[in-house]
């Protein structure tokens, strides 16, 4: 099983995310990738995956799309399973020969549906830390739930090779210096709940 250890910061606003990128850029000078990320978050009319704390995404990424399962294993830790061009129905066969929960094809039969999203612009770069070497996303855009449109700031710094508490202590420094606040819920739990908000 794939694994993903990931932290999330969120930040205040345009103003932080420039600040935070000049200093990224002048620490880790080199090429970051943009991509744009067009993001729909899948489940059942029941919310049966929402139950089980598992996400199931397409995403695409400059035009191409990810199909997507991730499912809680420990802590921050996540099992992932991706399948490049993967659509619905063909895509949840892949992920299952990958490793994923067979389950998956059952619910699949229960109707998927999206039913949440994310319109955003990521940077990205791969940089080595010591210790362990990660990827580094900067993102800007809105969260989709409902009718309603929540723009976000963040930063994301996964786990690649090494040691995943060397890249927490990379983080919890730079969170220090910058004034970061940590982000506990993913993206399509903040969406998921922005369109079942009322009002």
């Amino acid at each position: 099983m794939a694994q993903e250890l990931e932290f999330k910061y969120t930040l205040a606003g345009q103003s932080q995310f420039d600040a935070l990128w000049e200093l990224l850029q002048t620490r880790y000078p080199g090429d970051w990738e943009p991509i744009k990320m067009e993001t729909d978050y899948y489940d059942t009319p029941d919310r049966r995956l929402a139950a089980k704390n598992w996400t199931l995404r397409i995403r695409y990424e400059n035009g191409v799309s990810v199909l997507t399962v991730k499912t809680p294993v420990q802590g921050r830790l996540r099992g992932e399973w991706e399948v490049v061009e993967g659509t619905l129905p063909t895509g949840l066969m892949a992920l299952v020969r990958r490793g994923a929960p067979e389950e998956l094809m059952e619910l699949y039969q229960a109707s998927f549906r999206p039913v949440c999203g994310a319109r955003f612009r990521r940077l990205r770069r791969i940089v080595e830390l010591p210790g362990a070497t990660a990827e580094l996303a900067l993102d800007r855009g809105v969260l989709l739930g409902g009718s309603k449109e929540l723009p976000f700031w963040e930063l994301e710094a996964e786990l690649k090779a090494g040691d995943g508490q060397a890249l927490g202590r990379w983080c919890e420094t730079l969170a220090r210096e910058q004034g970061l606040t940590e982000e506990t819920r993913s993206k399509f739990a903040r969406a998921s709940a922005l369109g079942s908000a009322h009002g």
